[in-house]
């Protein structure tokens, strides 16, 4: 091939998230080896501009839901225009019309990804995804966990996935604040040992468990304070329970995704209270960031966290479980600083940035050769 190769990602929206700024990170990573375009079927999103910069010719859809049929007639107009070597979608499920496009349009190469366990799917959604991978050549997972749940779910040979694990720039999540600074921006007491939480408020994430472990954690020491960071739809709910139990005194919720490196450098404690995980973003910050972590051992958790090495891994999802681990790291400030930088360590030495993009550079020139796979 005498030109540089063709990429394509699709994704609803560049809207700040997980997912969206691991597909920042390849588009700025790989700008220099692929041509670079970018598809928003939904929406812009906050991260466009970052797209943009990082050299992607950008196209936003604007289609209202992932069962827009317009957008197989709209992607097959862009893709036939420039025709890309490799379409990647990132498109939760939905793939189905943009796969269509792809093949229609005489795209060699289509990938699809998988980002989490995908619990909330119903039957019209696995059948849409089944028919989609007709189409697929390679499945990527950020997780082992995500590609054994989604191969089952779905029929497929395990062999039809490659896990890349997500990628961290470890040093941002090193706040250069003062912590004094950081508990004066956002109100905390000076003085106590923070326990905190980075998740979006959705059913999942289980926020409730949380406030069950921080009333078993009050009823033995007041010398606490609870973080709550991110938004959502429960964001009243759990706040009005807060105050149903009186305790709006032990707890700050910051919405700000910004100022994340700030808000982990005033935590003693990260938890997470998720029922399901795929492969956290929200702990792999957290460990970056030399923070001891507390969660169950679900999904792709314990991929990230050795158990008593880097954090703390619970077999039971239960507020005295929570309870006691927390505990145990609050009444240990060696131990705290001991799983917190062995967590950093690991991060730094395992998760780079450089190795997620590098692993979907060899991925794509491997799916460029001749006669690529296709199908079971």
């Amino acid at each position: 091939m005498d030109r540089r190769p063709r990429i394509a990602w699709a994704i609803p929206t560049m809207r700040v998230g997980g997912t969206e700024m691991q597909l920042l990170h390849l588009l700025k990573g790989l700008a220099h080896d692929f041509e670079t375009t970018l598809i928003c079927t939904r929406s812009e999103g906050a991260l466009i501009g970052d797209a943009r910069r990082a050299g992607a010719y950008v196209r936003v859809l604007d289609s209202p839901s992932g069962w827009d049929f317009r957008v197989e007639r709209r992607m097959r107009r862009i893709l036939a225009a420039h025709t890309p070597d490799i379409l990647h979608t990132f498109l939760s499920g939905f793939d189905l019309f943009a796969n269509r496009a792809a093949r229609a349009a005489g795209v060699p190469v289509i990938v699809s990804s998988r980002r989490e366990l995908a619990t909330w799917q119903k039957p019209r959604h696995r059948f849409m995804q089944r028919r989609a991978n007709h189409y697929v050549d390679c499945i990527v997972a950020n997780s082992e966990a995500v590609a054994g749940y989604a191969a089952e779910q779905e029929g497929l040979t395990r062999a039809r996935f490659r896990v890349i694990h997500n990628g961290v720039d470890a040093d941002q999540f090193i706040s250069t604040v003062p912590r004094h600074q950081s508990t004066d921006r956002f109100r905390l007491p000076p003085d106590t040992l923070n326990v905190g939480m980075v998740a979006n408020f959705s059913p999942v994430k289980d926020h409730r468990l949380f406030l069950d472990m921080a009333d078993r954690l009050l009823a033995q020491r007041q010398d606490l304070h609870f973080v709550l960071v991110g938004t959502g739809r429960e964001v009243n709910a759990i706040g009005n329970l807060i105050r149903r139990r009186g305790q709006e005194r032990f707890f700050t919720r910051a919405g700000t995704v910004s100022e994340v490196a700030d808000l982990l450098h005033i935590m003693d404690v990260v938890v997470l209270t998720s029922s399901i995980e795929g492969f956290p973003n929200a702990i792999m910050e957290a460990m970056a960031a030399g923070k001891p972590c507390v969660a169950a051992r679900v999904g792709g958790l314990p991929e990230l966290i050795a158990d008593k090495r880097t954090g703390l891994l619970l077999d039971e999802r239960t507020p005295e479980a929570f309870a006691r681990a927390v505990g145990l790291l609050l009444e240990n400030a060696a131990l705290r600083q001991t799983l917190g930088a062995a967590a950093g360590a690991w991060v730094r030495e395992n998760l780079p940035v450089d190795r997620m993009v590098d692993a979907h550079r060899a991925l794509y020139h491997e799916l460029l050769r001749p006669a690529p796979r296709r199908g079971d």
